[in-house]
Formats: structure tokens, sequence, C-alpha cells
């Protein structure tokens, strides 16, 4: 698979390929649904499988608010990296900037779909929007292919479990907490990467070790404050983790935190290393406690659950 960063990066070669549209963040069940369907419909056509996608999130561009900051399901580091598995030809990642922003629906069919990329044919979602303020709907796509040479093809909702798989529905649970329902939604586990760093010290005082996770990308999204079962992966190997989320009410501290307490393996050094956290089930709230001994009770019996609950999963 080959990623190009804007138009000019596109080889000559990659022109009439049959591609797919939109931000596909989270690349969850419905995405991968239709980038299946997009490789299917290019091998049958014998042309290049592409899908285009926009950095950064143009909603970074149509809300700027403070309040309401916009939050990352993937990364495009994560995109590829999860697109590398399938059998996807190409991606190729456009520039969101206020002229992108500004074009008509119209203009960007005719300047970047035709006269730039020269699509063969376009499969997108239902709910797929383009052009300024999102006005032009998949189904405009239709008519604009007959005028402009293209064929387009719009998929239908997909549910799982009677639950609409949507970036928005993942979003909101995470945000809930609910990382096991979310995870049934895009298809994995949800995850998050970043690097271990120097801590407090806590964990150690309490003999439960943590590593202290510095996230790569601050946009990206972080489930809710609380105490999870997770996987981590740390130089290729894989482990479960009791993942805490939150800001350390007992300490009585401020700051966001991300730390893993590493089961069964001894405290090692493991500063500086890379490190990916799975999101496995959420055990409970983050909880204030009168004194750092009832905190270290509670520690105990968590990671008794936890040692229970890794019976049912496989690393």
């Amino acid at each position: 698979m080959q990623v190009f960063f804007g138009l000019d990066a596109l080889p000559e070669n990659f022109k009439s390929a049959v591609v797919t549209l939109g931000v596909f963040d989270g690349l969850h069940r419905a995405h991968m649904a239709i980038v299946q369907k997009v490789i299917d419909s290019a091998k049958a056509a014998h042309s290049y499988s592409m899908l285009v996608t926009f950095d950064p999130h143009p909603r970074k561009y149509l809300n700027s608010s403070k309040d309401d900051p916009v939050l990352l399901l993937t990364t495009p580091e994560e995109k590829v990296h999860l697109l590398e598995d399938t059998a996807l030809d190409a991606i190729l990642f456009l520039k969101t900037d206020k002229a992108l922003i500004n074009m008509s629906s119209e203009e960007f069919v005719k300047m970047i779909l035709v006269n730039q990329i020269g699509v063969k044919k376009i499969i997108v979602g239902y709910d797929y929007h383009f052009g300024k303020q999102r006005e032009g709907r998949a189904e405009h796509l239709i008519a604009l292919g007959r005028r402009y040479g293209f064929s387009a093809e719009i998929i239908a909702p997909i549910q799982f479990e009677n639950e609409a798989v949507r970036s928005s529905v993942i979003r909101s649970l995470l945000s809930e907490g609910k990382v096991k329902k979310a995870a049934n939604l895009i298809g994995r586990n949800y995850s998050i990467s970043g690097a271990i760093v120097h801590g407090a010290g806590r964990g150690k005082e309490l003999d439960f070790p943590t590593a202290n996770i510095e996230i790569n990308n601050h946009e990206k999204m972080i489930p809710k404050d609380g105490i999870y079962l997770t996987k981590v992966k740390i130089n290729g190997k894989r482990y479960f983790g009791i993942c805490n989320i939150g800001v350390r009410k007992t300490f009585n501290e401020h700051d966001r935190i991300v730390e893993v307490h590493i089961l069964n393996v001894p405290d090692i050094d493991l500063y500086g290393a890379g490190i990916e956290i799975d999101f496995l089930e959420r055990l409970r709230d983050e909880l204030k406690f009168a004194t750092v001994e009832s905190l270290k009770h509670q520690m105990i019996d968590d990671k008794k659950v936890c040692l229970e609950k890794i019976k049912e999963y496989n690393l």
C-alpha cells in the first residue's frame, strides 16, 4: 500500500482509480465495509483502489470552539497502520485548509476529484457530505458523476447488534467509558499509544508500580476517567494491565494522567519505551479515598478482579 500526502505526490498511474472519500475517523466496521467494497470494485475493473481522506479533521475549521475540541478516534498514523492490513492500493491525505473548506460541492468534484485525481468510480457511505458547509450529500455525487464522467455508489447504513455504526456513536460511548460496547462497533479494541515517562512514583510507594504514559497525539480521544482492564504492547511483547485515567483524587492532584500497572510482570525499567494500550472493559470510577491505605486495599481488590477477568481474554 502506498501513502501520498497532497495531490502533487499522486502519481499519474493512479488516475482512474476507484475511490472512497471521507474522514474515516475510527476506521470502524462501516468504514472497513466501504474499504472492502472499493477494493473489490477496483479489482473487477482492473484499476487501483484508493482512500482519500483529510488532515487535519475538517471540524477544526467548521467548529473552532476551544470548549469543543476535535478529538480523534484514529490519528493519521493509526489510519495508515490499520489500512496496511487490507488489500487497499493507496491512501491520499488531502491537506484541510480554508481554500478546500470553502470550495462548493461541485467545485470540489470538478477541480479535485475529476481534474486532479481523475476518479473512475466513487464509493461513499450514505451520510457522506462534501463542499462548503457540507452542502453536498452522497446522492449528489450520482448526478455530478453523470455530468463529469464517473460513476458513484452509495453504501447503505450498517448496524451491528441493532446499533448504528457511526463515529459519533463510538465517541459518545468512549466518553461514557463504555469501551467494550465501543469495541463491538469498531470491530477491534479501542487503543491509545504513547511513550513511558517518569511519574511521581506514587504507584511504587503503594507496591503497585505503574508506567506513566505521555500520549503521542494530544488530539487523540481518551476514554472517560476510571479504572480499566487493558492489554498493553511494549517492545513487541503483550501483557495484561490495569489502567488508571484520572487526576489521582486521593492525592488532591489536578493534571489528568494515564498510567498502567502491568500484571504479572516485575518492576522493570521501561522508561522511554513505546506503549500501546487496548481497552478491554471498565471496572469502576476513579475514587477519592480517605487514606492511602484505603486506596491500596481497593487496588488489591481491583487486581484480584482483573486476574479473574483475564481468563476470558487472549493476549
